[in-house]
């Protein structure tokens, strides 16, 4: 038994917030449905379609229907899908539902009880709603993009797409779980309006509530937790690679101070901006003595918030997230093992797996129609009148 084991949720979005908002669903038992349309044969947008490998981690645990909206037999093929959901999901820009018939008050139409959930980058009101946008702009006009990089520099881009992971995928996934929590509880349908921006803003609460209290404006290396002290930052090792140092607590500065044989400095934790530079050029100097790994054997169990920088190619490979089977081999049909991502939510009494491989677009069509009460001769006549590729 999982824990979403008989929600079914039929995901309409291509990229970004939306796959890994099901990816999350999917992972905890849901059966997730996505309804990818095929591609256009002709017009500006033939053979120039981005989107993701069929095969790729986010699209695990899921089922592929290809299935044309803009034909009336599409959309009957949809009503009678969405008429056996709980949840359905959408990130066209907004307006696009409408248009196509397959917004939340058509669905409700067939399905009172659906939660319905549009995922967009600055949702589907407000000035900026109509504007296209990607993870970039969206931190940029959050703050996060002004709030990350060196202190005299220029704003840099995170390492992550955080707008479509965290501030879109993760909070979506969050609002649909409490939309269907209030539907047990009331049999009421909810529409969720789910922003990138909006995600975001909630994110960044820290430097706005400084902002908003004290009238003055943060910056980048401005903060405790972007580098104003030497106590929270980044410092190359004797092998060219990085620690990170999280000392905030007094005790755990003090215990870095001493291991790193600079217990004069203990004092001097929150001292002006001159003592502050000098503690930079103390904890710069000390971490060139040793390579990465002496320094993470020697600080990581002393009590001092301090941990190695890993590339991607060392993450894969860290013996806790190996344990925590973050990173997990799954054994592949006809033989072989294939690495991934693994699931986030640790539940003792239901937890998740990963059953499936993500599906190439369309993989499911026949056997989803069939399940629909659809026999060979109708799956004919939708593909010859173009609903299904």
């Amino acid at each position: 038994m999982q824990a979403l084991e008989g929600i079914r949720i039929i995901d309409m979005a291509r990229l970004g917030p939306g796959p890994h908002c099901s990816q999350i669903l999917a992972d905890m038992g849901a059966d997730v449905i996505r309804v990818e349309a095929p591609d256009p044969k002709e017009g500006p947008r033939a053979g120039r379609m981005i989107k993701l490998p069929g095969d790729a981690a986010i699209r695990r645990n899921s089922r592929s229907i290809s299935l044309n909206l803009k034909t009336e037999e599409g959309k009957q093929v949809f009503f009678k899908l969405a008429a056996t959901a709980d949840v359905v999901t959408e990130g066209f820009r907004p307006g696009v539902v409408k248009r196509l018939g397959v917004d939340y008050e058509a669905v409700k139409a067939v399905r009172p009880q659906i939660v319905y959930a549009s995922l967009s980058g600055y949702g589907q009101e407000g000035p900026y709603s109509s504007y296209v946008g990607h993870d970039i702009n969206y931190q940029g006009i959050t703050g996060m993009l002004d709030m990350t990089g060196e202190r005299d520099g220029p704003p840099m881009i995170p390492g992550n797409t955080i707008a479509d992971n965290a501030g879109g995928g993760m909070n979506a996934a969050i609002s649909i779980l409490a939309a269907l929590l209030s539907r047990e509880r009331t049999g009421a349908s909810q529409y969720i309006d789910m922003a990138m921006v909006d995600g975001l803003v909630t994110m960044m609460f820290f430097p706005i509530e400084e902002h908003l209290t004290t009238g003055t404006v943060p910056h980048r290396s401005g903060t405790i937790t972007t580098g104003l002290y030497p106590w929270y930052s980044i410092y190359e090792t004797k092998d060219g690679k990085y620690v990170s140092v999280g000392a905030i607590e007094p005790w755990f500065y003090e215990n870095l101070c001493r291991l790193l044989e600079r217990e004069e400095l203990i004092p001097h934790q929150y001292g002006d901006d001159a003592k502050q530079q000098e503690v930079f050029a103390a904890f710069r100097e000390a971490f060139l003595t040793k390579t990465r790994d002496e320094w993470v054997e020697l600080l990581m169990p002393g009590e001092t918030c301090v941990g190695p920088v890993l590339a991607i190619d060392e993450v894969v490979k860290d013996p806790h997230l190996r344990h925590r089977e973050m990173i997990v081999d799954i054994e592949e049909e006809g033989g072989g093992t294939r690495t991934q991502v693994g699931i986030m939510a640790k539940l003792s009494e239901t937890p998740g797996a990963i059953r499936t491989p993500g599906p190439e677009v369309g993989q499911h069509t026949p056997e989803i129609l069939s399940e629909l009460g659809y026999d060979e001769p109708a799956i004919e006549a939708l593909r010859r009148s173009e609903a299904i590729a």
